[in-house]
């Protein structure tokens, strides 16, 4: 067996001149007069398949971001870059690396423009955050889908450039990048442009060994321009080691989950914080528009319409009418050994500085839930409120009439009682009756600024109520 060398690399590989010259003129364009319409139609090419990128990764559709790659026009440059550094044209090579490096800035000011344009977004969708992801597996499939690349072009029987224009993604990277740098991600879209850099070296590097394998550039033509040839392809095999450090570190870090967005939710991480709440997971299903919330602390999330109200003002249109948060709440319970206990007066303090909040207020009835499918709500000019005051009375408000009961609150505990033969007047409401019911089951109560929760025995619901 003889020693690899570049000299056997370039040995001819039997390309006759017809298939040669067939390659270069897929490859190139040939004539002043044909370059003009050539770089119109890659410029339309290039608007309309940003645009469908851009909407497809804003929507989270991974079906339109594929019919994106197959309109992006990015492919025949860098393929033509590969086969300029094989052919030694140093003009057409540097040209196409120009004409790439326009394309590639005219994607991300294009898709920054369409996404400044759209709706906030509530959370990065999972196909943008799919390309801040660069491993070494890009990196493999990049030279792989290069080289299938190179090979497509040198084969006429082969098509399979559309599937190598789909495996390799040049132009998602670039439209995230867009989004995410509007969107102020500057880290996540420096590692979208590192994907992107990846695909377009590891291509020319594969797709030029790929053509200088079978033959692309003729034998008299590799003895003028080895030493062009041997110097890119250097410069790229070093290129391709550099790009391959940031991909080893990306490689280590956490993976860009629904967590990862959370944390980089500020509305999200302030009410987590006012509300002395921890957040055990996180689940987001964009195409369901809810978020689901696992959540731990002293108590429940008494604001929860709070976050939701935020969100759905500083954020995109769908989440004002459609926008669902599901969540669970654990009560965690801590403590300190050897104890340390609080004297009684100071206990009785905290005791009456809860039932302050509680009483001499007008608490509204807003809802009661009972699980994530089902509740119960006031209709239109129904009105439901309780006023607790300090003697240990209360006054329940209906639309048919007023009435008195006692309670008792200590620390969270909540028990209330009443007469419903007083309520024989309103016996055609049915909704007061489920609120009654409700009232009946009454367990704990607990307050946060102007949003009262009374939850119910045997954790089977929720009264909300706000401070009117």
């Amino acid at each position: 067996m003889g020693k690899f060398s570049l000299q056997a690399l370039l040995a001819d590989r039997g390309l006759t001149p017809e298939e040669r010259r067939e390659v270069l003129e897929d490859l190139f364009v040939f004539g002043k007069k044909n370059r003009n319409p050539y770089l119109v139609r890659m410029s339309i090419l290039l608007v309309l398949s940003t645009m469908i990128a851009t909407a497809g990764l804003l929507s989270d559709s991974a079906a339109v971001v594929i019919g994106a790659m197959l309109v992006a026009p990015l492919m025949n440059p860098v393929m033509a870059a590969a086969g300029a550094v094989v052919m030694g044209w140093p003009g057409r090579f540097y040209g196409a690396l120009w004409l790439v490096t326009a394309m590639g800035l005219g994607a991300l000011l294009l898709s920054s423009l369409i996404t400044g344009l759209s709706p906030d977004l509530v959370f990065l969708p999972e196909q943008v955050l799919a390309r801040t992801r660069p491993t070494f597996y890009d990196l493999l499939i990049a030279l792989a889908a290069g080289s299938a690349g190179a090979y497509t072009i040198t084969r006429k029987q082969t098509s399979a450039i559309p599937g190598v224009a789909v495996a390799v993604a040049l132009l998602p990277p670039l439209a995230s990048a867009g989004i995410l740098l509007t969107s102020g991600e500057y880290e996540l879209a420096t590692r979208a442009v590192v994907l992107f850099l990846t695909n377009l070296i590891a291509m020319v590097l594969a797709g030029a060994l790929t053509f200088m394998a079978v033959g692309v550039s003729p034998a008299t033509t590799r003895k003028k321009t080895a030493a062009f040839v041997r110097s890119q392809l250097s410069l790229f095999l070093v290129l391709t080691i550099a790009v391959s450090i940031p991909l080893w570190f990306y490689s280590e870090k956490i993976l860009f989950n629904a967590r990862y967005r959370a944390a980089k939710s500020e509305v999200l991480q302030n009410w987590l914080q006012a509300s002395d709440l921890e957040l055990v997971d996180i689940e987001l299903l964009t195409e369901r528009k809810t978020i689901y919330l696992a959540l731990e602390g002293p108590s429940p999330p008494v604001t929860l319409g709070e976050l939701h109200q935020q969100l759905s003002e500083t954020r995109s249109d769908w989440a004002v009418h459609n926008f669902k948060i599901h969540y669970t709440w654990t009560q965690k319970v801590t403590g300190v050994w050897p104890q340390v206990g609080n004297s009684i007066s100071s206990i009785a303090k905290q005791a009456e500085s809860s039932l302050d909040k509680l009483a001499g207020v007008n608490w509204v009835w807003q809802s009661t839930q009972y699980n994530a499918e089902s509740a119960a709500t006031a209709s239109d000019g129904e009105h439901y409120s309780l006023v607790f005051a300090d003697t240990g009375k209360f006054k329940l408000t209906a639309a048919c009439g007023q009435w008195t009961g006692k309670y008792s609150f200590g620390g969270r505990s909540l028990d209330i009682e009443m007469n419903r033969n007083w309520f024989s007047g309103c016996r055609d409401d049915n909704v007061l009756k489920i609120f009654l019911d409700d009232l009946d089951r009454a367990r704990a109560a607990y307050i946060d600024k102007n949003n009262l929760q009374i939850t119910l025995a045997g954790s089977e619901g929720i009264m909300y109520f706000k401070q009117q």
